[in-house]
């Protein structure tokens, strides 16, 4: 138990030394090491076992002098060095959303509004990236940010040092040199980032650069690490297994998952194998039976805990030569207790890096005014919001003390790829009475356009209806709250008319606009904008018998918008709100046809009570100074949500109404590797019509009906199969795809 200076000048074991496995052998362990060291083994969720484990021994009175992990297991083992007890760690674990650590995702409502509109469209959620190379590939499937930050919060309020010898339990974390091959030990630096290196899964998160070195988790060449625990000279080890076992030869392997954790257990059988074979009788060795939990059943925790308990009360006998005496154990409660601080104390804020991200927006993105004690799982969302602006790499936070001022260091480096960005995808609508769309889309943009955060977006749609828009959004003032937004619209629509019920013609609608917009965010929910705008529009029937004539006109004029959006989801929203309210007038002395003015709102919000979610809808349009056969001031009503049975866009007229209340319950959920997929059922109630300017709004005139469908959220966009009806016999099934949902 007692620790000398030779104890510590012969432990600092430099980053990059190999061991057991090994490609060579460590130096001669030293003769006054660790009396116990404590070897903790990863396995992802399973490693909530350890906390277990810690907790009988504590009940024991058995305090080692050291602490080795690997992956999970350096986690846990790191926070109990750094000063947590066995109840706060579980404590931690359990409160934890491992979902959203595991897929760097924030919650839609807290991102900014700008980064929220990049949800519409639908497209595919991955992002294709240039670099100076040409196209960037990731070295993991997520970035782990969310990690990252998550470790760096439990650092900051761990009081950490930076020697790990100086620790209240001597600690060492275990990675690999995805280079060599090699362990590596790690044993000074940031806490946070050792435990994220021992952990950072080869695939799923890319190498995490220390010294010039690229490594991964260390479970590849020492998952259970007894090895390197004797090679620092422990004269004894507990080491506590919850590796995940290799099931048997005739088994099914049914999905990705099963491959992965069978993929998980054979590259770690054989040094884990090798390391148990290295226990010497005065070793014990606990091995949990955790039976089907998963390596990902992070949602099981409290159940693994209990079961790392039993497993260490059943080598009670072996653990007792370990017990220290009362003054021994009074002494490592003193040295090892240090209990996480509820806030982290700053005194000021300080942005480090040569990213390309713009100090302004980094400081409203942050919601702190020093002095303050920060809320860690606040300072946790605002460094996620601050990444989700996509204008650097992986963000990072300390807390340093200089001369008695606490500072919060905020490091935004560059990402490690350019500027540029494109995302694609696909629309497909099918109602399976001969009437179809579909869409491919590309979307690229440009962020940060230039050093005052401007953003240079162009979306190419092609398919039965097609469109380029391009537009350039420059924030103006100190806090990048006004914005100046030209843009140009080419697009090519392809519109059925319907007459009683039935196809009577297609036409194209062909439109060039530019536009001139200038406006304000207001906070992260809401925009407004005053848009000038002048257009050609050419409409021409293509098939059947002509109900609009043909003709070529121009539209001119201003448009004033105010859009608000807090939904947590643009596909199937939980909660949150989307409100949209145009108002456009149109003048001839701009060179427009004639004078008009046009309305138009639309606004729902989502309530939750459990898995179900309730969504009412309104709608209202309305031409106040109507031509007559206006083609490009209509209304149209119909399809999916909208007067379900009826085909797509057959109603209408200078004015809409349409109400609508919709209720879904969710079925599934999965989040994994930047992957989320939710499933759906519901139902919706609707009514609306559309009227022309010379007929009444009037509630007897209102057409009524219904739907029911299944639905998904999914990476590629949201998938939608319903059956909707509407008054008047009319009905029909419906399959849309991306971004025709």
């Amino acid at each position: 138990m007692r620790r000398n200076l030779g104890y510590l000048i012969s432990t600092m074991i430099i980053i990059g030394l190999p061991c057991a496995a090994h490609a060579s052998a460590a130096e001669t362990p030293p003769e006054d090491g660790p009396d116990l060291v404590l070897v903790l083994s990863g396995g992802g969720a399973r490693g909530a076992a350890h906390i277990g484990v810690l907790r009988v021994l504590e009940e024991m009175h058995i305090a080692p002098d050291m602490v080795v992990g690997t992956s999970m297991g350096s986690i846990v083992g790191g926070l109990y060095a750094a000063g947590w007890s066995p109840d706060e760690i579980e404590e931690l674990l359990v409160s934890i959303d491992w979902n959203a650590v595991f897929t760097d995702k924030v919650p839609r409502n807290e991102l900014s509004f700008r980064r929220k509109q990049d949800d519409r469209p639908y497209l595919i959620d991955a992002r294709l990236h240039l670099d100076e190379d040409g196209f960037y590939l990731p070295a993991g499937l997520i970035s782990g940010q969310s990690m990252e930050i998550l470790l760096q919060t439990l650092e900051a309020r761990s009081r950490p040092e930076q020697d790990f010898d100086r620790l209240p339990i001597p600690f060492r974390a275990v990675a690999t040199n995805i280079k060599t091959g090699e362990a590596v030990i790690l044993d000074s630096g940031s806490l946070a980032r050792a435990m994220r290196t021992s952990m950072s899964i080869p695939g799923l998160f890319p190498p995490v650069i220390l010294d010039g070195q690229q490594l991964v988790d260390g479970g590849s060449v020492a998952n259970l690490p007894i090895g390197i625990a004797q090679d620092l000279g422990a004269k004894s080890v507990i080491a506590i297994d919850i590796s995940s076992p290799i099931t048997r030869d005739d088994e099914t392997l049914k999905n990705f998952f099963d491959i992965y954790k069978k993929l998980n257990a054979l590259l770690t059988v054989s040094n884990r194998t090798t390391d148990v074979a290295r226990l010497r009788p005065n070793d014990v060795l606990i091995r949990p039976e955790l039976g089907d939990i998963s390596f990902l059943a992070f949602d099981r925790a409290t159940e693994t805990v209990a079961l790392g308990e039993t497993a260490a009360k059943s080598a009670a006998d072996q653990l007792l030569p370990f017990v220290a005496s009362p003054s021994e154990w009074e002494a490592f409660l003193r040295r090892q207790r240090r209990p996480p601080t509820d806030t982290i104390h700053v005194d000021r804020v300080r942005l480090e890096g040569s990213g390309l991200i713009n100090r302004s927006v980094a400081m409203t993105s942050l919601y702190i005014q020093p002095p303050a004690d920060l809320d860690p799982e606040q300072l946790r969302r605002d460094i996620m919001r601050l990444f989700h602006l996509r204008h650097s790499g992986i963000v990072s936070f300390r807390v340093d003390e200089v001369d008695g001022v606490q500072e919060l260091v905020i490091d935004a480096p560059p990402p490690p790829y350019g500027r540029h960005s494109f995302q694609f995808g696909l629309g497909i609508f099918d109602d399976f009475e001969g009437n179809g769309e579909y869409t491919l889309s590309v979307r690229h943009q440009m962020l940060p356009a230039n050093r005052r955060d401007g953003e240079w977006q162009t979306l190419l749609e092609i398919g039965s209806s097609s469109q380029f828009v391009s537009e350039f959004y420059q924030p103006l003032g100190p806090r990048l709250r006004w914005f100046v937004a030209p843009s140009i619209n080419i697009s090519r629509k392809r519109q059925d008319i319907w007459v009683n019920g039935n196809p009577w013609a297609t036409y194209n609608l062909s439109q060039q606009e530019i536009r001139l917009s200038g406006g304000r965010v207001l906070g992260n929910h809401s925009e407004i904008r005053l848009g000038a705008f002048y257009s050609d529009n050419e409409l021409d029937l293509q098939v059947g018998d002509p109900f609009f004539p043909n003709f070529e006109k121009n539209r001119a004029g201003f448009d004033l918008t105010y859009l608000h959006d807090t939904e947590s989801s643009v596909m199937f929203p939980r909660s949150g709100g989307d409100t949209r309210i145009r108002l456009t007038r149109t003048l001839e002395a701009m060179g427009s046809e004639s004078d008009q003015t046009q309305f138009s709102i639309s606004m729902g919000h989502a309530w939750s009570f459990g898995e179900y979610t309730v969504v009412p809808y309104l709608e209202f349009g309305d031409n106040q100074d109507p031509e007559t056969n206006n083609f490009t001031d209509l209304y149209f009503l119909g399809g999916p949500g909208r007067l379900s049975g009826l085909g797509n866009e057959e109603l209408f007229g200078d004015s809409l109404i349409l109400a609508r209340i919709q209720s879904y319950r969710r079925l599934k959920k999965i989040d994994l590797a930047g992957i989320s997929i939710r499933l759906y059922t519901g139902i919706s109630l609707e009514a609306g019509n559309t009227f022309f300017f010379d007929e009444s709004l009037a509630l007897d005139k209102l057409l009524y009906g219904g739907t029911v469908f299944i639905g998904a959220e999914t990476p590629i966009g949201p998938l939608y199969l319903g059956y909707g009806y509407t008054e008047g016999g009319r009905s029909r099934w419906y399959l849309a795809i991306g971004d025709h949902f």
